[in-house]
C-alpha cells in the first residue's frame, strides 16, 4: 500500500473561477470547492490496475492509454471507463447523464474551460457517483489533480461551426461557437481568463400541433406547410471569467474570481392556424407571429478561503450574483389577439457556505459537515409604466453532515451515512410560509475480488422550483390559455436505491428505482373568469404542481480497450416511469443506447471515432407523454494534428439515414385541453450535418518543458 498525502500541495495550485449565472432568473450554478470528503485522495492503492475503487469514489492515475489520441481534457476523458466523450460538442457524460460537476484540484473552474485544457498538467482523476455534502444532487463529481510543482501557461483558440446540407437549414453554416482562454501558473500564484461566444445563426426548426378544448367546443391546428410553420433561433451568449488563486502558505489560500454573462435571445415563429368552432360549424384561418427579443445579463463575484490545521480541514466562500433581464415578447394571432410582455426583472443572490472535514485511524474515519445560507430576492417591474408586477425571494439554510468508515484493515468493505436539514422562509407579493425539507444518504461497499465489487446506495436528493415556476404573475397567452405560477410550490425531495456490481475492470450492471413524491410538474386546468377579450368565460390554467411520480430503472455499460489503439465503449439503459396527481395518471418507458469505437494512429497523430446513439420510449408526466420513435443518430469523428501538436482540426458528419420518423410528439391529456405537439428532433434536425472544430494551442514554462521526460515515466 502506497500512502500519498500531498493534499497541502494540491491546494497550492488551485485554481477557482465563478460561473454564476441564473437561468431562469433564479437557477445559479456557482463555481465552488472542495470535494466533501478526500479518503481517495490520501489513500490510493494501485497494484495491477491504475483505476481504483473504493466506496462510492474512483481515483484513475492517468496513464499513457488514458492518453492517447487526445488532444484535450474531454477526449482523455472518454479514454476512462464510466466516461464518454461526445464528439459533437466536446461534453462529458457520466453512464448517459450530463448532470456533472468538474473540479481541478477540488475547484471549479467553469466547465468549457476546463474541457479545452490540455491534458498533460493532471496526472489524476477523482470520480465520485452521487456526491454528498454541497454537491449532493449531481450524478457525478470529477475532480482533476493538477501535477506536483506545476509551472508554466496554456492557452487556446477554438472554433465550431456546423454546415447543414439539406433540410430547411440547407447551405448554412449553423451553430457558431468560438472560444479563448489563458491560464498561467507561478510560484504563489495562478492567473486565469477564457471569454466565448456561442450563436445559433437564425437555425431554422420546424413543429406543429393539433389542439382542442373540450368545454368550448372548439379545435385549433397548425396547417403543415413547410414555409409556413417555422421557428427560427437567434440566440448569441457571451462569458466573461476572471480568477486570482494565490496560496498564502502550504495550509492557507485564498481565491477571487469573476464571471460576466450576457444573452441577446431574438427568436421568431410563423405559422398558419385553422380554427374551428364546432357549435358553430365555422372554420376560420388566421397568420400566428411571435417575436422574442429578450436581453439577460448577469454578473457573478466571489471570495473563497481554504485552510488546514492538523487532522483538521475547513473552507469558507461567499458568492454574489446580480441578474438583470428584459423580455419584450409579442404575440400576434389574427386580427383580434396581441399579446406584449415587455418587463424589467432584477435579482439578487448571496450564498455563504462552510464546511469542515476531521480524519482519525489514519483517514480510515472521516467526518465532514457544513452549513449553506441562501438568499434570492427578485423583483419585475412594467417596462414601459414601472408598476411593480411580481416580487418573490426566499431565504434557505441547510445543515449536512456525512459520516465515512473504511470497516476492516485491508479496504475490501466501506460505509458512510449522512444526511441534511434545511429551513426555507419563502415570501411572494407580501405574504409568506416556511418549510422544512430533509434527506439523508447511506452507502456500502464490498469488494468481492480483486477485479470485482458490489455496491449498495440510498440517496435523497432535495431540488427546489425555479423562479417562473414560483411567479405570481400570471397573463393569457392566447385566447383561451393563461400561463402563470404556483408561489407556495414545496421543493421536491427525490429517493434513489441503486445497486452496482462492477466486473473485470471492463463490465458494470446498476439496477434501482427512483421516487419523487412532491416533484414539480407542469398542469392544466379549468376556470372561469375574465378572458382576455373582457368577457367572462371558461379558459385553460397552465400552472404548476407537485406530483408523484416512480421509475424502477436497469443499465449496462462495457469498455475495453485492444490492439493497444482500439477503445470500444457500449452503454444501455432501461427505466419504467409512472407519473400520477389525483386521478391523472400516465406510464411509459424509455431505452437508451449508445457505442463508440475509438481508433489511435500514432504515428500520424491520427484519430477516428465512430459513434452510435439511439432513443427510443415515453416518458410521461401526469397530464403529458412524448413519444420518440427510435430517435437515433450515427456519427464520424476524424481528428488530426499540424504545426507539432499545436493546431488540432477535427471534422464531424453525422449519417444522413435514420431509422425512426425522426418526428416527437407530446401529447398533452387533460379535461381542460388535449392536444398533440409534433417537433423534428435534434438528430432529425442535423442528418447529414458536417461539422468542423479547429483548435489552436500555445503553451510553455518548466512543466511544458519537462512533459516529453514525464511522460516516459507513466504508466
Amino acid at each position: 500500500m502506497k500512502k500519498i498525502n500531498k493534499l497541502t500541495i494540491v491546494l497550492a495550485m488551485m485554481a477557482m473561477a465563478t460561473t454564476a449565472k441564473a437561468e431562469n432568473a433564479d437557477t445559479l450554478t456557482v463555481n465552488n470547492d472542495s470535494v466533501t470528503w478526500d479518503k481517495a485522495l490520501n489513500d490510493v492503492c494501485v497494484v495491477a490496475s491504475s483505476v481504483n475503487t473504493m466506496g462510492d469514489r474512483t481515483v484513475a492515475i492517468i496513464t499513457k492509454d488514458m492518453r492517447r489520441g487526445a488532444q484535450n481534457t474531454a477526449q482523455m476523458l472518454g479514454n476512462i471507463r464510466g466516461l464518454d466523450w461526445n464528439a459533437v460538442d466536446n461534453s462529458i457524460e457520466y453512464h448517459g447523464k450530463k448532470n456533472i460537476i468538474v473540479l481541478v484540484d477540488s475547484i471549479e473552474k467553469g466547465y468549457s474551460y476546463i474541457m479545452n485544457l490540455h491534458h498533460l498538467r493532471f496526472s489524476k482523476v477523482e470520480i465520485i457517483d452521487q456526491p454528498k455534502g454541497k454537491y449532493n444532487g449531481y450524478d457525478a463529481l470529477i475532480n482533476l489533480t493538477t501535477k506536483k510543482n506545476y509551472e508554466g501557461y496554456e492557452g487556446n483558440v477554438f472554433y465550431n461551426t456546423r454546415l447543414m446540407p439539406s433540410g430547411p437549414n440547407a447551405g448554412k453554416f449553423i451553430w457558431d461557437v468560438e472560444t479563448g482562454s489563458i491560464t498561467y501558473t507561478r510560484n504563489k500564484w495562478n492567473f486565469v481568463a477564457n471569454v466565448s461566444r456561442s450563436a445559433d445563426n437564425k437555425t431554422v426548426y420546424q413543429n406543429w400541433f393539433e389542439k382542442s378544448y373540450p368545454m368550448q367546443g372548439l379545435s385549433e391546428r397548425t396547417l403543415h406547410v413547410d414555409d409556413t410553420n417555422e421557428e427560427t433561433l437567434n440566440n448569441s451568449d457571451y462569458n466573461v471569467n476572471l480568477s486570482v488563486d494565490y496560496q498564502i502558505n502550504k495550509n492557507h489560500s485564498l481565491s477571487w474570481s469573476y464571471a460576466y454573462y450576457y444573452s441577446l435571445n431574438q427568436d421568431e415563429t410563423n405559422y398558419m392556424l385553422e380554427k374551428t368552432n364546432l357549435g358553430l360549424g365555422t372554420i376560420d384561418t388566421m397568420a400566428v407571429h411571435s417575436f422574442n427579443n429578450t436581453d439577460n445579463h448577469n454578473h457573478s463575484t466571489a471570495l473563497f478561503y481554504r485552510g488546514k490545521s492538523g487532522k483538521w480541514s475547513y473552507n469558507a466562500d461567499i458568492n454574489y450574483v446580480y441578474n438583470c433581464n428584459t423580455p419584450d415578447n409579442t404575440f400576434e394571432r389574427g386580427e383580434h389577439f396581441t399579446l406584449r410582455n415587455h418587463y424589467n426583472d432584477h435579482m439578487n443572490y448571496a450564498r455563504l457556505r462552510s464546511d469542515a472535514r476531521r480524519h482519525w485511524d489514519t483517514n480510515r474515519t472521516q467526518l465532514s459537515f457544513g452549513n449553506i445560507s441562501t438568499w434570492k430576492d427578485y423583483e419585475r417591474r412594467d417596462f414601459d409604466t414601472d408598476n411593480r408586477l411580481n416580487s418573490n425571494g426566499f431565504f434557505r439554510n441547510n445543515t449536512w453532515f456525512n459520516l465515512w468508515r473504511q470497516i476492516d484493515s485491508i479496504g475490501h468493505n466501506t460505509a458512510s451515512i449522512g444526511g441534511s436539514i434545511e429551513e426555507i422562509h419563502v415570501k411572494s407579493n407580501g405574504t409568506s410560509e416556511n418549510q422544512v425539507v430533509w434527506s439523508v444518504n447511506a452507502m456500502y461497499w464490498h469488494k468481492l475480488t480483486e477485479k470485482n465489487w458490489i455496491r449498495f446506495n440510498y440517496d435523497c436528493n432535495v431540488s427546489h422550483p425555479n423562479q417562473s415556476q414560483t411567479s405570481t404573475y400570471g397573463y393569457f397567452t392566447d385566447s383561451l390559455s393563461w400561463s402563470g405560477g404556483n408561489p407556495f410550490l414545496r421543493s421536491s425531495v427525490t429517493h434513489n436505491l441503486k445497486v452496482w456490481f462492477d466486473a473485470w475492470w471492463c463490465f458494470n450492471a446498476q439496477a434501482g428505482v427512483t421516487y419523487a413524491p412532491n416533484t414539480i410538474s407542469g398542469f392544466s386546468e379549468l376556470r372561469h373568469g375574465m378572458l382576455s377579450s373582457g368577457v367572462e368565460g371558461d379558459y385553460v390554467a397552465n400552472t404548476f404542481v407537485n406530483t408523484k411520480y416512480v421509475s424502477p430503472w436497469v443499465s449496462v455499460s462495457f469498455t475495453k480497450r485492444f490492439a493497444k489503439n482500439f477503445l470500444y465503449k457500449a452503454d444501455a439503459i432501461y427505466t419504467l416511469p409512472r407519473a400520477s396527481y389525483g386521478d391523472d395518471v400516465q406510464k411509459g418507458h424509455t431505452f437508451k443506447f449508445w457505442t463508440s469505437l475509438q481508433y489511435y494512429y500514432p504515428k500520424w497523430d491520427f484519430s477516428a471515432k465512430v459513434d452510435y446513439q439511439m432513443y427510443h420510449g415515453k416518458s410521461v408526466t401526469p397530464q403529458t407523454y412524448a413519444l420518440s420513435d427510435k430517435d437515433d443518430f450515427l456519427a464520424f469523428t476524424f481528428r488530426k494534428t499540424f504545426c507539432k501538436k499545436h493546431l488540432d482540426v477535427a471534422f464531424v458528419t453525422i449519417a444522413p439515414f435514420k431509422s425512426g420518423s425522426g418526428v416527437n410528439r407530446t401529447y398533452v391529456v387533460s379535461p381542460a385541453l388535449t392536444s398533440t405537439n409534433y417537433f423534428c428532433a435534434w438528430p432529425s434536425n442535423n442528418k447529414g450535418c458536417l461539422q468542423l472544430m479547429v483548435t489552436y494551442r500555445f503553451m510553455g514554462g518548466k512543466s511544458i518543458r519537462e512533459y516529453n521526460r514525464e511522460m516516459s515515466d507513466e504508466r
